[in-house]
């Protein structure tokens, strides 16, 4: 393709993943010594969430000298996708953190005296649905951006996929929504160029929620796993899950964050099965591994007989790992959840703030029964 048939823009990070995987790519014949344990090693980190990418954000994190960061992900990462395959590393540990180090200093400083320079040499993607953008190269760089901070970066693709990606049809609809509901704030970023300029309530700023449960959830393979996000929204989240390849159910019964979720699933091509009745109505639910209950549950505390409902459905239908978010009550919210479902043990994740109110991120886990 010539230059012109190309387009650099800034896309949000949250619709950036990594390369799809080789096979998908019909690439097997650019691996040397390809062999199916070096495969399985590398579909870990295949067409996830840039967020996820382990190995890169460690290394990354390390160097900006986070709390907890380690090179270790990523020399080990290294070193697998070498050893899979018969092959010796070209570089020992410590030159390879020598090389990284280096490379990382000189990004940093493009980021700070001459930020061009990632629009000059950005990432390669292509675009595929539901709503993501694929790396083809530059996830070094990418990811390096994701680590300082930003939610948006530059990257370049097709002239044809940047078209289909600003979905005009499905944008006039969405504009004319927001006008007619008179958002001049909305809770959760829309991840499209028309609404960069509005401001969110939450997860604007790194480290975001969604930041730390992707982190929590790592490199798992989130494809087909069913996922119930209670009280979604405008379906931040439960988009988020669909572009992971998720079958996400997301309970919204105001009609009129259903009525912007609806336009925002087909603006950014993230399509899921929305229920619009209150969630302790709810009859049969069962069988999701994930469930997201992020500052929903603190408003039914006052009523114990619709907490209870609701707890009750929750247990229900929730057998794996629920991430959550309190109100401005986080112990007793907690003690409810425990004493009222079967989960059995609590991890906290984040202290946070939203809306006014200092809250809590953390998950609860049941055991495998």
């Amino acid at each position: 393709m010539t230059a012109e048939q190309y387009v650099t823009t800034e896309v949000p990070i949250e619709l950036v993943f990594t390369d799809v995987d080789v096979r998908t790519a019909k690439k097997e014949y650019t691996i040397p010594s390809f062999t199916e344990e070096w495969f399985t090693h590398h579909k870990l980190h295949s067409d996830i969430s840039l967020m996820r990418m382990e190995p890169h954000r460690e290394l990354f994190r390390y160097f900006y000298g986070e709390s907890g960061a380690s090179p270790e992900p990523y020399l080990a990462w290294y070193e697998r996708i070498h050893h899979l395959r018969g092959v010796a590393p070209p570089m020992d540990r410590e030159g390879l953190l020598n090389q990284k180090r280096m490379e990382y200093v000189n990004m940093r400083s493009y980021l700070q005296n001459d930020p061009g320079y990632f629009t000059e040499n950005p990432p390669l993607v292509t675009y595929r649905t539901p709503g993501r953008f694929n790396i083809q190269d530059g996830h070094h760089r990418a990811v390096f951006l994701y680590c300082s901070g930003l939610r948006r970066i530059p990257v370049r693709m097709t002239r044809a996929d940047y078209e289909t990606w600003l979905n005009p049809e499905a944008l006039e609809d969405t504009v004319q929504m927001v006008a007619l509901q008179q958002r001049n704030l909305i809770y959760t970023p829309i991840l499209h160029p028309h609404f960069y300029g509005k401001r969110s309530e939450r997860d604007e700023f790194y480290k975001t929620r969604l930041d730390v449960i992707l982190e929590y959830l790592g490199s798992r393979d989130l494809k087909r796993t069913k996922v119930l996000d209670i009280g979604c929204n405008i379906g931040y989240y439960a988009r988020h899950f669909t572009r992971e390849g998720a079958q996400v159910t997301g309970i919204e019964p105001d009609p009129l964050h259903a009525e912007l979720l609806m336009r925002l699933n087909r603006l950014e091509r993230a399509e899921f099965e929305l229920v619009r009745e209150p969630f302790e109505r709810l009859v049969g639910l069962q069988g999701y591994e994930i469930g997201i209950l992020l500052t929903v549950f603190y408003h039914l505390m006052g009523d114990s007989g619709l907490s209870e409902r609701f707890l009750s459905t929750l247990d229900c239908a929730v057998h794996g790992l629920l991430f959550w978010e309190s109100g401005d009550r986080i112990e007793e919210e907690k003690s409810l959840l425990f004493k009222h479902t079967g989960f059995e043990e609590y991890v906290k994740l984040a202290d946070t703030f939203g809306t006014g109110k200092y809250r809590e991120l953390g998950v609860f886990l049941k055991r495998p029964r």
